[in-house]
């Protein structure tokens, strides 16, 4: 079910409720704010799917971008790899990793290059660092690829996305439960027992 398709249904349980001519106003309201809640939560759900999603997919094109290709048994290899990671690690500024960069392009080493380009990326909401990554790029089409696939996917932690979201995401409470109540409050209302309800 999609955010529209649970407002609707929120409307239609909405109409059902209030049609109700053998409940009180009381139990109306309480039905009301279940209803709500139930339709709020299931659209928190949702938001937080897509966020999940964008999350693991960025994991994944991460991976695929600075990563191991795959197990490689070769001790000697799993070393190079310690070892470039940790001397891109010390790495302080954009200056310092774009001649290191350059260095190792020359000198044929891969697993550097790599390793550096993964550390500039931890970074790259900076200018600089993410020249870095675009250099180590420039020169391999699928990693290029990768990169681009990366920068497509929205940012997450961004406040415009994030109100963004809200706004496809939220929903108001029926007009029954007026507009101004804070949650704990429609908490409280829904909390209320209903006759058949079991008392806690």
């Amino acid at each position: 079910m999609n955010a529209e398709e649970i407002r609707q249904q929120l409307d239609a349980q909405t109409q059902r409720i209030n049609g109700q001519r053998n409940l009180t106003a009381a139990a109306k309201r309480t039905m009301l704010a279940r209803a709500y809640i139930q339709a709020r939560t299931a659209l928190d759900e949702l938001k937080d799917q897509e966020v999940q999603t964008v999350a693991r997919e960025r994991k994944k094109l991460e991976r695929k971008l600075f990563g191991t290709t795959g197990f490689n048994p070769d001790p000697q290899a799993v070393i190079a790899s310690r070892d470039a990671n940790d001397r891109a690690a010390r790495i302080e500024s954009p200056a310092e990793a774009e001649r290191m960069l350059q260095r190792a392009e020359r000198d044929g080493d891969s697993i550097l290059a790599k390793a550096i380009a993964s550390r500039a990326a931890d970074w790259s909401g900076d200018p600089s660092w993410a020249r870095v990554v675009h250099q180590y790029v420039a020169e391999r089409p699928a990693e290029a690829e990768t990169l681009q696939a990366m920068q497509s996917l929205p940012n997450t932690n961004d406040a415009m996305w994030k109100m963004s979201k809200a706004i496809e995401y939220g929903i108001m409470p029926p007009s029954e439960l007026g507009d101004s109540l804070h949650p704990h409050q429609l908490d409280a209302i829904a909390s209320q027992p209903l006759d058949g309800d079991v008392a806690a």
